[in-house]
Order: C-alpha cells, then sequence, then structure tokens
C-alpha cells in the first residue's frame, strides 16, 4: 500500500506542479503582450476611453460564444472518437455557435472600430511590436505583407485580455 502511495504521489505530484507551472508561463506571457501593446500605443485619456468600451465590448461577445463552442467542440471529439469523422449535426451546430457574419466578423468589427481611435503610428506599433520576451517576440509581418493568422490571433487574444483591459482602464482614469 505504501509503495502504490508513493508511487502515485511520485507520478502525480509532478504532473500537478506541471500544470501549475504551464498556466504560470501562459499567464505570463499574456501579461508580457499586454505591457507590449499598452506601451506600444501609449494611449491618451481620451482615446482609452474611448476604446474600453469598444474592447470590453468585443470581450463580452467572444466570451459569450464560448459555451457553445466548447459544446460544439466536444461532440466533435466524440464524434471524431466514434466514426473518425465529424457528423453533419455537429457541424451545423458548430456553424451556429460561431457569431453571425463568420469566425472572423467580432475582430474585424474591433479592427474598424479601433481605426477610428487610434493613429496611424498607433495602428503602425500594433503591426509591428513584438508580442513576446525573446528578442523576436511574435514576429511581425515582412515588409510588404501581411501578418499571418497565428500573429493576428495572439494580437486579439492581448487586446481582449484582462490584463490589457486594466491597463486601458488605468489609462482612462
Amino acid at each position: 500500500m505504501q509503495r502504490r502511495l508513493w508511487i502515485l504521489s511520485s507520478v502525480l505530484v509532478p504532473m500537478v506542479a506541471t500544470a501549475d507551472a504551464s498556466a504560470d508561463v501562459h499567464a505570463l506571457g499574456r501579461q508580457v503582450a499586454a505591457l507590449r501593446v499598452d506601451h506600444a500605443l501609449n494611449l491618451t485619456p481620451q482615446q482609452a476611453q474611448v476604446l474600453l468600451p469598444i474592447l470590453q465590448a468585443a470581450r463580452a461577445q467572444r466570451e459569450a460564444s464560448r459555451p457553445a463552442v466548447a459544446s460544439a467542440l466536444a461532440m466533435a471529439v466524440s464524434d471524431l472518437k466514434a466514426t473518425g469523422a465529424v457528423s453533419e449535426g455537429t457541424a451545423r451546430a458548430m456553424a451556429a455557435a460561431r457569431p453571425s457574419g463568420g469566425p472572423n466578423a467580432g475582430a474585424r468589427s474591433l479592427w474598424q472600430q479601433a481605426r477610428q481611435v487610434l493613429t496611424p503610428a498607433q495602428l503602425e506599433a500594433l503591426r509591428t511590436t513584438p508580442l513576446g520576451v525573446s528578442p523576436a517576440g511574435t514576429p511581425a509581418a515582412p515588409e510588404g505583407r501581411r501578418a499571418g493568422p497565428g500573429r493576428r490571433l495572439r494580437l486579439m487574444h492581448a487586446l481582449l485580455s484582462e490584463d490589457f483591459l486594466a491597463l486601458v482602464q488605468a489609462r482612462a482614469g
């Protein structure tokens, strides 16, 4: 019995510690990205006051769709385990879970509104600011090319993060 407990503790404790460390790494990465974007934008109090409700609405929209998306993804996992393919019903549930206007509609709306608030220099800073800690960070797009979907997604996560919203709220006064 003691041997079983020792084996379980030697396996489970490191797994829990690794999970905690992984969560810490993700949380710190989000903070780094939020701080980099905040410093790059250097929003005025007026810009922060206008941008804050836009960001809060976009975050609320994203959060509202998450339970339905999670449910549809769970159905897809179940389908794939059972048959190796996603059923039509699951595909319809996934399409229904996405916001109207397609999967990128919320991001497009956010960018349209942000362009009205931010200066061209701030928009350029969003395009070029590294989002990570490494010297290269999350690389910006090469000259003459648009940023890839990975960078756009990471930037969207940074803009809608609680960390960034708190920084914008502090700037808004």
